[in-house]
């Protein structure tokens, strides 16, 4: 067990250092290049983070229980990407029915469905449908060993490619809106 408590104290180290950082970015906009790099580095230690949580789901052969675990991370995942960036639900609802306004038509322009909306059981079924493709390939994980490793390996890279496409996004839509109040 010694082995696996070192693991586990330094995942436990390295998320709540994560954590601090995320917490020391101020809840709003960005407003100019720098704030958006700062987040972005941010949103992809998230990222790491939620990624390996996913594959280490993944490796346990319980069926059902890795997308029960997507989804979570997931919902997680969206909704602290969208607080880093100041475009959760709570901060769009806090901003002038002008900015507000520009933030969803951006968010539209971009195909989020994420974006300032709350994360709701229908949204969670976009989500859903995209793990369900997942969970197909993760049923290998009846072939002991490899299996789990194959399944770990999918579930990390899909938890990973689907961040940095919402992370995408939320820069698109932050940098338009300080090009807009730039002129």
């Amino acid at each position: 067990m010694g082995i696996l408590d070192t693991l586990i104290n330094k995942v436990a180290k390295k998320l709540t250092r994560t954590n601090r950082k995320i917490e020391m970015i101020r809840n709003e906009l960005p407003v100019n290049e720098t704030q958006l790099i700062e987040r972005r580095e941010a949103a992809e230690s998230l990222i790491r983070n939620k990624s390996l949580m996913s594959s280490a789901g993944a490796i346990v052969p319980i069926p059902g229980l890795g997308v029960g675990i997507d989804m979570k991370l997931m919902t997680d995942l969206i909704e602290q990407i969208n607080r880093t960036y100041g475009l959760s639900h709570k901060q769009v609802n806090g901003m002038t029915d002008d900015l507000k306004q520009k933030v969803m038509v951006t968010a539209a322009r971009q195909g989020s469905e994420f974006i300032g909306k709350r994360i709701s059981k229908s949204l969670v079924a976009v989500i859903f449908k995209a793990i369900a493709r997942r969970e197909l390939a993760k049923q290998s994980k009846w072939v002991p060993i490899v299996g789990q490793a194959i399944s770990a390996s999918i579930s990390y890279y899909m938890m990973k490619k689907m961040g940095m496409s919402h992370i995408e996004k939320c820069e698109k839509v932050a940098r338009d809106l300080i090009e807009s109040t730039k002129l």
